[in-house]
């Protein structure tokens, strides 16, 4: 894995190859967008959702010597994201509305039009710790998906890696499917499935 490859990206690739191998193949890591397929089609831009501050924040805790009390920076952290410290018990991470992947969504719609590798179709994958997908959201998030979608060159399907499932959403169709990630995110993470994020 280069240096410049997020672990999100290399996660992004086995999760998409392990529940979409049809779709892909075997997908190459690069550049603009990160991952590619063999026969340069289709490319797939990823992003983890969680926010900076949280992922210094979980960066920060896991440096920390297990039982020490919290430093200020991660007092502060936990602070900039929302999330409560009692000396009594562990971080409670208060979850975020899947309404929260828009934003991000812009952001990439934008850089795409901005300049990417010219390939026959573009991809999105969205990654959140923090995040809801509760049934109710989706049909509101797939239509505000669909409105976005509007500019030159756009996206087929936005996966979303969120609250133990992947939600697949082709915004070429306005539909979305849902498979859950239960064991497989573990496995990933883990390293058990011959692959490590460390």
């Amino acid at each position: 894995m280069s240096k410049h490859t997020s672990p999100y990206e290399a996660y992004a690739k086995h999760m998409l190859e392990m529940m979409y191998g049809e779709r892909y193949g075997t997908l190459l890591l690069r550049d603009k967008p990160d991952l590619q397929t063999a026969d340069g089609e289709s490319g797939i831009e990823v992003m983890s959702v969680n926010g900076e501050a949280f992922e210094r924040l979980v960066t920060e805790i896991a440096m920390c010597k297990p039982y020490q009390a919290p430093s200020d920076r991660v007092l502060d952290l936990c602070a900039k994201c929302g999330i409560e410290y009692h000396s009594w018990q562990t971080y409670v991470i208060k979850p975020l509305p899947a309404a929260g992947f828009i934003e991000p969504f812009r952001i990439k719609l934008k850089k795409l039009n901005a300049g990417y590798a010219f390939l026959g179709h573009y991809d999105l994958f969205l990654y959140s710790d923090r995040h809801t997908l509760e049934d109710y959201e989706l049909e509101p998030l797939l239509e505000t998906l669909c409105d976005e979608n509007k500019a030159p060159i756009s996206y087929h399907y936005v996966y979303i890696d969120a609250d133990g499932k992947l939600v697949c959403f082709d915004l070429a169709r306005c539909t979305f499917e849902v498979q859950s990630t239960s064991g497989i995110r573990e496995k990933l993470l883990t390293g058990s499935a011959g692959f490590s994020l460390i």
